[in-house]
């Protein structure tokens, strides 16, 4: 076997990107030979300051040029002859200059008077040609100012990596037609669930059309709630889930609709309920109206998952609560020794607006006094329960129509006496409490396990 001897000398390679027909004119791409020279030799002593530049127009002084970049290489650089397929001069390859930034924006000064008069005057460096340029101040137009292009125009020297796939979850199915579509195959399962508000004139009384059987687990979620609703007709879905077994809690979503629709609008907004049962038509369900709360807690605020409001316990996870799951003692006298409309109000149910607001300031009361981690106040307390009960109709008529300093005069004629600047700054408070309107989409992490009731 034959071998050959690694010469001493090394070297350095110029990957260039062009082919190289015209000697002279490939160097002048590279600044010179001196400046291929000067290159190579600091790439042995200090690589990080080699410089090459390659320059496509060399003639053209506004061309943005390309900077090589400096690697170490152990490669071997050798001569072949073809006549005999021999091998000689074996050296070494230790540094290589490569151009892979990508080419900065061209801009052409070919028809530019500005830059030809630069060129003939500055650039010649002759003082008298120096003297004699100036700069013509007439204003012209934004889209014909003439001037020399920036030294660089783009930052990016890399191109970068996209790597553009299909979505693996899309995929190709055949229709029963015989055409062809692209479907989401792990997309999120739809819930079909009806939902309905005050305006309608009738109430759902079966499921959607486009729900398909149920699985065998649904099935099982299903006949768990079927006793529930016959019991019952509207519930909360945290209720339900405190009545179902906990193994049953990501299914609930998917049996619901089965057997319920939901409300959106009214004193039933949020509730489930089953199929057939009109709440507007029937007094008795005043019992399953429900409050709606805005609450902003921080991550200290922890309590057990109940629906079940009892005035002394803050449970976070719990937004919304209906009339019969209030057991607070102050409360709950006041939600049954009431007389009900004769007709349910789209806003406040089978309630009188007075009674209505009344229980939900206290409500909103307690519950602020929770979350600050204190006991309601007495005096508040007592305040509200002592207020007038004022029908819908005056109620608003006196404060619509009025901004917050003919709120504050309102406060002050109410408390004649205006002895207590304490009772005083609670009433201001629980007015304006009392009047902010609780939009169902303002409703802020009602359930946490269960953000997504209608489905994508």
């Amino acid at each position: 076997m034959n071998s050959l001897k690694i010469s001493d000398n090394e070297y350095a390679l110029i990957e260039h990107p062009g082919f190289a027909n015209n000697k002279d004119a490939f160097f002048q791409t590279l600044g010179g030979v001196q400046s291929i020279q000067k290159a190579c030799q600091t790439s042995f002593q200090n690589p990080k300051q080699a410089l090459l530049e390659l320059n496509l127009r060399p003639k053209d002084k506004y061309h943005h040029p390309v900077q090589a970049r400096v690697q170490s290489r152990n490669d071997l650089l050798v001569t072949i002859k073809k006549m005999d397929n021999s091998v000689q001069n074996v050296s070494r390859i230790r540094q290589v200059f490569l151009f892979r930034d990508m080419a900065d924006f061209q801009y052409s000064t070919q028809n530019s008077p500005f830059v030809q008069k630069l060129d003939s005057t500055l650039r010649v460096l002759d003082y008298n040609a120096i003297n004699k340029f100036s700069i013509d101040l007439t204003p012209v137009q934004r889209k014909h100012v003439d001037m020399p292009p920036p030294p660089v125009f783009s930052q990016t020297s890399l191109p970068m990596s996209y790597n553009f796939l299909q979505n693996p979850l899309v995929g190709r199915v055949r229709l029963p037609n015989g055409k062809t579509t692209i479907v989401n195959l792990k997309g999120q399962c739809r819930v079909w669930i009806i939902t309905t508000n005050m305006g309608v004139e009738s109430v759902p009384t079966c499921r959607h059309s486009k729900l398909g059987e149920p699985s065998k687990t649904i099935q099982e979620v299903i006949e768990a709630l079927k006793p529930l609703f016959e019991k019952r007709p509207v519930w909360t879905r945290r209720a339900l889930l405190n009545h179902l077994d906990p193994s049953y809690t990501h299914y609930l979503k998917f049996a619901l609709p089965y057997l319920s629709y939901l409300w959106t609008s009214g004193p039933f907004r949020d509730t489930y309920t089953r199929f057939g049962y009109d709440p507007r038509k029937d007094s008795n369900a005043a019992a399953y109206q429900a409050l709606f709360f805005k609450l902003k807690l921080n991550g200290k605020h922890k309590g057990t998952k109940t629906h079940v409001f009892d005035g002394k316990t803050l449970f976070p996870t719990n937004r919304v609560y209906q009339v019969c799951d209030i057991v607070d003692p102050t409360i709950a006298p006041l939600l049954k020794d009431t007389q009900l409309r004769s007709e349910c109000h789209r806003d406040t149910g089978w309630y009188r607006s007075g009674r209505y607001y009344k229980v939900r300031d206290l409500m909103r009361e307690k519950l602020f006094a929770l979350i600050e981690g204190e006991m309601p106040s007495e005096v508040a307390v007592n305040m509200i329960l002592n207020a007038e009960e004022v029908e819908e109709s005056d109620r608003y008529s006196n404060f619509d129509e009025q901004d917050n300093t003919d709120l504050n005069d309102t406060v002050r004629g109410l408390n004649t006496s205006a002895t207590d600047d304490r009772i005083n700054d609670l009433m201001r408070n629980l007015m304006k409490r009392s009047q902010e309107h609780e939009g169902f989409e303002d409703l802020e992490e009602i359930d946490d396990d269960y953000d997504d009731i209608f489905g994508d």
